[in-house]
């Protein structure tokens, strides 16, 4: 992320300018910091520096420049944004090209792809319904001793950080209830965790987010130092239903308030309790779960 006077060296433009064609024009929306400051993406300035051509070397009024850089957003950015169904058929090239550069373990190539899929569509079809597939596939390969633990490792950090980056691009409100999110001790898989923090930083949510593998100890000092009432916890194997009652009994004992999530392929079947509430996979029904019981 970038604030305005970085973004103005990176794209050698005035700040006037930068903020005329944002305010006047609508040409992007950086995010804000807790301060209020504005905050540039990648993609912002990738988005600057196209209007930036079209103005000075195409002699494109700015007005019209804003006007096709919008409908060629539209064209990939479907208004409804809802997560495909099918995406293995319909973003299979998309797919197989970062495969092919995971299998090669070509990190500049699957971050090319990476940064050209993203700017071509909405982020959030990206990682439901490009990169979900993806790992599927390379953990379906790692099984079959196709491709070792380490492709596995590699790509896993790669996606995690991109993760990280959209989860600074939004801003957070101090209204909302503060969240943890965590894999409880022995659960190495967190990218169902990842995709659920996500959509809550995409709501404003303010969330600390811990990880896979985290163990109990110290956990329920974390959420009354830092005011937590919502804990996150992702399982993907049943055999771990014990330790996330372990964890919610463990908690709900040292902060009685405390309100729990849990999902993941592991907890499909468990109970829920008086302050546990199970949650699947499909990203409609996060919204509802949002609108109901939060909003």
């Amino acid at each position: 992320m970038y604030n305005i006077k970085a973004a103005a060296k990176v794209l050698d433009m005035p700040k006037v300018t930068i903020r005329s064609w944002e305010t006047r024009y609508g040409a992007i929306t950086p995010a804000r910091s807790e301060s209020g400051h504005r905050l540039y993406s990648d993609q912002n300035l990738e988005d600057l520096k196209w209007l930036k051509i079209q103005v000075q070397e195409k002699g494109m009024k700015i007005s019209e420049a804003v006007k096709q850089l919008h409908a060629s957003r539209k064209q990939f950015h479907p208004a409804d944004e809802n997560i495909d169904t099918d995406p293995e058929q319909k973003y299979d090239k998309q797919i197989r090209e970062l495969y092919t550069a995971a299998v090669d373990m070509d990190t500049e190539r699957f971050n090319y792809f990476l940064d050209l899929n993203f700017s071509l569509f909405h982020h959030r079809i990206v990682f439901f319904s490009i990169l979900v597939p993806l790992m599927i596939r390379i953990g379906d390969a790692w099984e079959n001793g196709q491709i070792s633990v380490a492709h596995e490792h590699m790509i896993s950090h790669i996606i995690q950080q991109r993760f990280a980056h959209f989860f600074r691009i939004f801003p957070v409100s101090p209204r909302l209830p503060k969240v943890m999110a965590l894999c409880p001790s022995g659960e190495h898989h967190q990218l169902g965790l990842l995709l659920f923090t996500l959509f809550l930083r995409e709501n404003g949510f303010p969330v600390i987010y811990i990880g896979a593998d985290t163990p109990l100890e110290g956990i329920s000092e974390m959420v009354n130092k830092q005011d937590i009432e919502l804990v996150c916890i992702s399982i993907a194997h049943p055999s771990l239903r014990p330790t996330i009652e372990e964890y919610v009994n463990d908690l709900s004992n040292a902060s009685p308030g405390l309100q729990f999530v849990v999902g993941g392929a592991g907890a499909e079947k468990m109970e829920a309790g008086q302050n546990t509430r199970l949650m699947g996979s499909d990203y409609n029904d996060w919204k509802k779960w949002l609108t109901e019981e939060l909003l």
